[in-house]
């Protein structure tokens, strides 16, 4: 007997999200580089605790740094690690290894940034939260990327990777399109699943232009 697919009402990209603004970068790359010399976990939760102060968005809770937090997420850095783990149970599940302090905040901030933009809060506000988990899915991976823009494009960059690999992923998953690759070489899908969020479409042109370069004459 064939297994049935999971169960997927209202597909995404029938949903349109009012614009927000272009995400400008409130973290510089530049700033980050402060980091890479420490060591210590206060020193390294100071600092980036105070960077943070510069994003448009509060943090509502950071992860603990060298201790355990259960339930929640904490931090471990030496001269050799820089990882970030959940705890549970009384245990440690590595959730990330940084090659250094500027990769492990990229992690961090990953994990502890709003889930959605006030667009697709206001999107999410219409679905149902059980029979529409994948349109909401959708909107948290969309807004993670407007909301890593607004660190800056390095981080938006990365997140953008991974997100766009995802949204492929799930246009198959859905039968959308028999392919991630053809699921991403639809320009059109690509960028509606970008702009869930509220990213302007030019800057979701952008964006995908930098995923899917021009190939060489």
């Amino acid at each position: 007997m064939a297994e049935s697919k999971p169960a997927f009402t209202d597909h995404p990209l029938e949903t349109t999200a009012m614009p927000l603004p272009t995400p400008t970068t409130s973290i510089p790359f530049s700033d980050l580089t402060s980091l890479l010399p420490l060591r210590d976990h206060r020193a390294y939760a100071t600092q980036l605790q105070a960077l943070a102060q510069q994003l448009p968005y509060p943090i509502s809770r950071w992860p603990a740094f060298g201790e355990y937090a259960e339930d929640w997420l904490s931090v471990e850095i030496s001269e050799f690690k820089q990882q970030l783990f959940y705890c549970e149970r009384g245990g440690y599940t590595l959730q990330a290894s940084g090659e250094n302090l500027i990769d492990l905040s990229y992690q961090i901030f990953r994990a502890i940034i709003p889930a959605m933009t006030p667009t697709a809060q206001q999107t999410a506000a219409t679905l149902d939260r059980i029979k529409d988990q994948r349109q909401l899915i959708w909107l948290r991976m969309s807004s993670e990327i407007y909301r890593m823009f607004q660190i800056n494009p390095q981080f938006g960059m990365r997140t953008a990777y991974a997100n766009v690999a995802w949204m492929c992923e799930e246009l198959v998953r859905a039968g959308t399109f028999p392919t991630p690759q053809a699921a991403f070489n639809n320009r059109e899908a690509i960028l509606h699943g970008l702009t869930l969020s509220g990213l302007p479409h030019a800057y979701a042109v952008n964006v995908y232009e930098q995923l899917a370069p021009p190939r060489p004459q």
